[in-house]
């Protein structure tokens, strides 16, 4: 049996069972401080890595010392221990998950152990790990993580820090447990519902479901500007240092806007040609084209902020009453109204480029005409909003918008590139 096109023909001699997992982080910690840990995990979900956790990865009962172990020695690519004093007096944290930490990174020292101080200091910890004849915990690059309630801005400014290295670290040792060559291409899914895609190796699963909390209904702006978006620039920057294939596969079962996002994030500029799958043929973001101008456009003239435009894309559902009906309410004042909408059905991967191409080629015309600020208003699949959001880049700021459909009004969701 050949190897998927994305794995690496050096991983043929690995055995292909867990091949299938992403990264992996294990995260170490009292259950008093479930909470404090649960904002880490969405961090490092909304990157892409998994989080194994007693909580959620063991059945009811309790504890499971082997179950433990291992995750710990086998099914992880990074230890995270979250220390706090309650932590700090914990026999089974220390004699059952740090014990075995260690114990895995004296056979392997690219496994890497993170420490996380909170309400301790780094001589307590080193107190600690002296009484049970350990290696200081605090010579792992151990970092201290702010109270939230004294000083938010720093408390997020650390923890991004935090779910980077932990990103960087778990990604790398992927890596090397599929055997990546110089020739292996990532496969990432992009998920805002429970799904993960039958694939046989799966490098960073973006699962941003519990951010989206009422099915359809996107995270509030702030959340995009303080997690999503930092999470996606941080992959981004990840893949780039660690993966020197240019092509990468994405799998995106998300609702409006996050996939534009996504590939705002990974733009054409950053080198990577995107293979959009789960389609019925593969869609990328190179190839050629047939038709310059696949979509049909109307043009509108207002009389109001010439700096301003209003775009509407309408392919799965023709959204053009709702909107019109709801710019006065968002306030919006606009000169130029752009109304592009395909007959039919997109029909290949090559249409699915030619639309990308044309929106980009009309978005750079607005701004190259004076407008500063766009409003996207769109109801198409969510692997074109990827190859569309691939062509953002060197644009003015862009809000993108949700239909609520029970109360029939848009609101504005995110806007990228802010000034």
């Amino acid at each position: 049996m050949q190897p998927p096109q994305h794995i690496s023909p050096n991983s043929n001699s690995q055995s292909i069972s867990g091949l299938e997992r992403p990264a992996t982080a294990f995260l170490s910690y009292k259950r008093e401080d479930a909470e404090q840990v649960k904002r880490l995990q969405q961090h490092l979900k909304a990157r892409g890595v998994r989080a194994w956790r007693d909580i959620t990865d063991l059945p009811l009962g309790g504890s499971n010392e082997h179950e433990i172990v291992q995750a710990i020695q086998q099914e992880t690519d990074a230890f995270v221990i979250y220390l706090t004093p309650e932590c700090l007096q914990s026999d089974f944290i220390w004699d059952i998950e740090v014990r075995a930490a260690l114990q895995r990174w004296e056979q392997d020292q690219e496994y890497k152990i993170i420490p996380i101080l909170q309400g301790v200091t780094f001589a307590q910890v080193q107190q600690n790990s002296t009484t049970r004849g350990y290696r200081s915990l605090t010579e792992f690059n151990a970092v201290s993580l702010p109270d939230p309630d004294q000083d938010i801005e720093l408390y997020n400014e650390k923890l991004r820090e935090i779910s980077q290295r932990i990103l960087k670290a778990t990604y790398a040792l992927r890596l090397r447990r599929v055997g990546a060559d110089h020739n292996y291409e990532p496969w990432i899914v992009l998920r805002t519902v429970d799904y993960v895609p039958p694939t046989p190796s799966l490098d960073l699963d973006l699962d941003w479901m519990e951010l989206y909390t009422s099915k359809k209904e996107p995270p509030p702006e702030k959340d995009w500007d303080e997690l999503l978006l930092p999470a996606l620039e941080d992959v981004k920057k990840v893949l780039s240092a660690q993966t020197r294939s240019r092509r990468l596969h994405i799998d995106v079962q998300a609702y409006l806007p996050a996939p534009f996002t996504l590939g705002h994030a990974i733009p054409e500029t950053s080198r990577f040609t995107l293979l959009l799958e789960g389609q019925k043929e593969t869609w990328s973001t190179e190839g050629a084209t047939t038709d310059p101008t696949p979509l049909q456009k109307q043009i509108y003239s207002d009389h109001g902020d010439p700096r301003t435009a209003v775009v509407v894309i309408t392919i799965e559902r023709n959204i053009a009453q709702d909107v019109a009906r709801n710019i006065p309410i968002l306030g919006l004042s606009y000169k130029q109204h752009l109304h592009f909408g395909l007959p039919g059905r997109i029909e290949s991967a090559s249409q699915a480029l030619a639309i990308s191409h044309q929106i980009r080629h009309e978005l750079r015309d607005l701004c190259d005409k004076g407008v500063s600020h766009i409003h996207l208003f769109t109801s198409l699949p969510a692997a074109l909003a990827v190859m569309i959001g691939y062509q953002f880049n060197a644009l003015c700021p862009i809000t993108l918008y949700h239909y609520k459909q029970t109360e029939g009004l848009y609101i504005p969701v995110c806007t990228l590139d802010k000034p």
